[in-house]
């Protein structure tokens, strides 16, 4: 009794009124309660499959529109959705009650179940996405009351048949989930997930349910003390900032197993955190302390503020690790949490606290473009092909010039348009354009991307391209590229060092290539079962690669010893006056840029013949390089369009609030990628902070160091040799 009496609390008028005066003063009471009084009134003696009252579907639905803090008109129409398709109520009592605007948003939810396409299960999946286009084209609050409509339906779903509980698990999972999460209302989207997924997959739901239960005080106790431990770390470092947890949704927890291919066991990240703060600068200073304070994982930091989601998502991301355990941390503003959790809903809030007009206008640029473009197609099912994209959020549908349209997976890059449409445009390709606009070669493509490949007949992949390209053909061909260019350059470098190797014993190569002498010591040192080329090829190979010494072959060839020049007695330790090679036809894209040093073009650098992996490229002052005067030559760069390079730098600054988000906002100025923060104090006055830029070269690196160094309270700026060791280099 006591239950129902609590439920029947819930749904009196009042209660709603209470609900949404909290956050909207201004709301218009008595529109709300007349709403409430028509819909049940025209519900009465109604009753859903589950014997309850049909109101109650009108009024929960409501309620998730005041869960979204929604305007008066649409929590009115979600009271009222269902009044013209269910009752004899008519348009011209709505209109004369309640006016054009509810009325026409009634009409709208109403009209969706009116379009009528024929066709299999995947082209009804389908149009039922573009039934809801199409009847939001007026008014996109249409949409919101639906996604409500169908949440309550979710929620009483166990009342149906087995086979409805499919279909309609089904459709939610495959229309109005991908729709909740396009238009970025994350807590629509997640909700829906997890009850389709209990219908859909319900062993697997109650498997991971039952587990998650099993440890919740555990979990829940940890998850505390990492609020509390975070929150003090910020609080010393005077960042102002609200940290709470945030449990993992089921459905999420089950992507988790099945991609990365292990037990739920093995799944460490059940819980995350959120960090929310004031500006964009405290988003960044953040990232440094939680970098200082803890080690991260490197690829899982994610800037979705320098390069929001195509729904408005913006955030940063990141992950530490406690104590062996991984800890997910989302770290945004409060405008930038509005928009996370109420997507496309945040449009329509009560005013107060509202998203800044940039904000709305990216998330409506999608909606608006595609409401357009149903305009421009007479046959639907053309619409609705070019639509894929939309429904499956896992793929990324663009089109050539022509208009030829091609899927691709989330996430892939121009480069990997390139290899889809044909291998030689992908290993000839030179630069892009998308939609008319010059991108790099690491833009990730978007749904409805016109994209324009340039090609040049000497152009050929780069090593960096591996780093940005998704899918397995583009990784595959660039990879099998690489490796026989390597294997080439390695045979003409190799053939070089001996050249070179012999010339100071003033002996001839080509001698002892007509005689059987090299061929016979390649034989003895190259093992026949692994080589893949004649012994003389392999043998080059090898000592290009450094896997041979140049030296001992020659020695082999040759067992005199070489004289001592003038030159090589004066040398301590070169490069400039090590013995070298000329470097024509060496390509330095093939080579590896060293982490020790972090060359950048327009440094001086050396090559170095690295055992066993071929040419690496250091800084000329490096000081990790040996002393091996065969295994250093010099070498030049070649200018490389597209293309940036990371360059660890480190401020000496005030340890003051604010400072470390002066420094990220200046950088962020020069459109550089910062791909790490990390942050230290040594004492209460002195601070360090350290960047990796994604820069073109010196000039543009110098410019932002320079820069740098102009902020009050930066004391000094150096470039990093290795973060992982204290040797700096002042510019």
């Amino acid at each position: 009794m006591s239950n129902r009496f609590g439920r029947e609390c819930r749904m009196s008028v009042n209660y709603l009124i209470r609900q949404i005066l909290a956050y909207n003063p201004d709301a218009d009471c008595d529109l709300l309660r007349r709403s409430y009084e028509f819909s049940q009134t025209c519900h009465h003696g109604q009753q859903r499959i589950s014997g309850d009252a049909y109101f109650s579907h009108c009024f929960e639905t409501a309620k998730t529109l005041v869960e979204l803090k929604l305007d008066t008109d649409t929590i009115c129409a979600g009271l009222l959705h269902d009044v013209l398709e269910d009752t004899s109520a008519s348009r011209d009592e709505l209109v004369d009650q309640f006016g054009d605007t509810i009325t026409e948003l009634v009409e709208g939810v109403t009209n969706i179940s009116k379009y009528k396409f024929k066709g299999g299960i995947q082209q009804r999946t389908a149009e039922n996405y573009l039934r809801l286009l199409l009847a939001t084209a007026k008014d996109t609050r249409v949409i919101l009351i639906k996604l409500a409509d169908r949440l309550h339906n979710m929620q009483t779903l166990a009342s149906l048949p087995p086979h409805k509980q499919e279909r309609i698990a089904k459709q939610t999972f495959e229309v109005y989930a991908p729709l909740a999460h396009r238009l970025g209302i994350a807590r629509i989207k997640s909700r829906l997930e997890d009850l389709a997924f209990k219908y859909l997959y319900a062993t697997e739901y109650r498997e991971i349910a039952d587990l998650l239960a099993a440890k919740l005080g555990e979990r829940e106790a940890y998850t505390k003390w990492m609020v509390d431990v975070v929150q003090q770390e910020l609080d010393l470092m005077g960042v102002k900032a609200r940290v709470y947890g945030r449990p993992k949704h089921i459905y999420s927890i089950y992507q988790k197993i099945h991609q990365r291919g292990v037990p739920f066991e093995q799944i460490r990240d059940l819980f995350g955190l959120r960090v929310l703060v004031n500006s964009v600068g405290d988003c960044y200073a953040v990232i440094g302390i939680l970098h200082n304070k803890w080690n991260h994982i490197p690829e899982q930091f994610k800037d979705f503020i320098g390069l929001p989601k195509a729904n408005g998502y913006r955030s940063l991301h990141t992950t530490i690790v406690d104590r062996g355990q991984p800890v997910e941390i989302q770290i945004r503003t409060h405008e930038m949490h509005q928009i996370a959790e109420y997507g496309i809903a945040a449009h329509w809030r009560y005013k107060d606290g509202m998203p800044s007009e940039t904000d709305n206008e990216r998330i409506f640029a999608w909606f608006r473009e595609m409401l357009a473009e149903i305009q421009e197609f007479k046959d639907p099912f053309q619409f609705i092909r070019s639509m894929k994209g939309e429904l499956f959020p896992d793929e990324v549908f663009v089109f050539t010039p022509k208009g030829d349209l091609h899927s691709l997976p989330a996430g892939s890059t121009p480069i990997d348009f390139a290899y889809k449409i044909h291998t030689d445009i992908g290993q000839t390709c030179s630069g892009a354009e998308v939609n008319g606009a010059i991108v790099p070669f690491k833009y990730r493509l978007q749904n409805g991307d016109r994209v324009n490949i340039q090609t040049r007949a000497n152009g050929h992949p780069s090593r960096d391209w591996l780093r940005w390209v998704k899918t397995a053909r583009a990784r595959n061909k660039i990879q099998s590229w690489l490796n026989e260019q390597n294997r080439a350059q390695a045979i003409d470098l190799g053939k070089r060092l001996l050249e070179l190797e012999m010339r100071q014993r003033q002996l001839n190569l080509k001698h002892f290539f007509k005689s059987s002498e090299l061929l016979d010591i390649a034989e003895k040192l190259v093992s026949k079962k692994k080589a893949q080329l004649p012994p003389i090829d392999e043998l080059f190979r090898q000592i290009g690669n450094g896997k041979e010494s140049a030296t001992h072959v020659a020695n082999l060839l040759s067992p005199e010893p070489p004289p001592i020049t003038e030159k090589q007695e004066r040398t301590t330790r070169p490069p400039q006056s090590a013995p070298s090679i000329e470097m024509e036809g060496i390509d330095l894209d093939l080579a590896r840029i060293m982490k020790c040093c972090h060359p950048i073009p327009g440094d001086e650098i050396i090559g170095y013949l690295t055992r066993g992996r071929g040419i690496s490229v250091h800084r000329a002052d490096c000081s990790r390089i040996i002393n091996e005067p065969e295994r250093i030559f010099d070498i030049d760069w070649t200018p490389i369009e597209n293309v940036t390079y990371p360059a660890p730098i480190t401020v000496e600054c005030d340890n003051r609030p604010g400072m470390l988000a002066e420094i990220t906002t200046l950088i962020a100025q020069y459109k550089v990628n910062i791909d790490t923060v990390g942050s230290h104090r040594t004492n209460k006055e002195t601070g360090y902070d350290q960047f990796t830029l994604e820069v073109n070269g010196i000039e543009q690196l110098e410019a932002i160091m320079e820069s740098i160094r102009y902020l009050k309270g930066v004391r000094s700026v150096s470039r990093i040799t290795s973060f992982s060791s204290d040797k700096r280099r002042n510019l």
